[in-house]
């Protein structure tokens, strides 16, 4: 598949309005969206990590999050690319921290133009303004690819909170690609289970 390896070239600086912890924290959910949408979509990670980075204005944080060379369409590189930024705005919101602010620091215009170029190399054309290509299979909107991410990661949410939780105990930030199977494996167990008792 194209490089869709995730890294902010814009990290969340430390003096973001929320605090260390909180940047992590919304970093894990972010980089666990991408790895569990991709697995759903049958593009295993290699790995997935959150890491400090020094730059001329300060420290901040970032992610990546690299995956195995498995066959996917343009559309579901996208959806994987978008996956990123709606798990950390419904980690926000869930923990009550979403506001403007926060949100823009979620903002993932490097995931939009990343999944924009991959699509167009495989000959799918992702417009932001404008109407898609008449053909589905030609084309479609960022909007149309990113509402469908976030309702991925919704449906996903059990198995991204499972990731991100392990990644932020991990040392370094850091999980094998084995590591994030085992959970999203084990998690589906659990669902399951619970799904069974009921």
């Amino acid at each position: 598949m194209p490089n869709l390896d995730d890294h902010r070239t814009d990290p969340v600086l430390v003096d973001s309005t929320l605090s260390l912890d909180q940047v992590r924290a919304g970093l894990a959910h972010h980089e666990a969206a991408h790895a569990v949408v991709a697995a759903a979509l049958g593009v295993p990670c290699t790995r997935v990590r959150v890491m400090r980075v020094t730059r001329a204005d300060g420290t901040g944080w970032t992610g990546s999050t690299s995956y195995e060379n498995a066959r996917v369409s343009a559309y579901g590189l996208a959806l994987i690319a978008a996956a990123g930024e709606h798990g950390e705005l419904y980690h926000l919101a869930a923990t009550g921290l979403l506001t403007r602010a926060t949100a823009r620091t979620a903002c993932s215009t490097h995931d939009r133009d990343t999944a924009i170029s991959a699509a167009g190399s495989l000959g799918f054309t992702i417009v932001l303004d404008g109407p898609a290509p008449a053909d589905p299979d030609q084309g479609a909107t960022w909007t149309e690819v990113s509402e469908e991410a976030r309702d991925l990661v919704a449906e996903l949410w059990p198995t991204v909170t499972a990731v991100a939780e392990a990644l932020l105990l991990a040392p370094d930030f850091t999980l094998t690609g084995n590591d994030v199977s085992d959970l999203i494996a084990r998690t589906r167990i659990g669902l399951e289970g619970e799904h069974h008792d009921r």
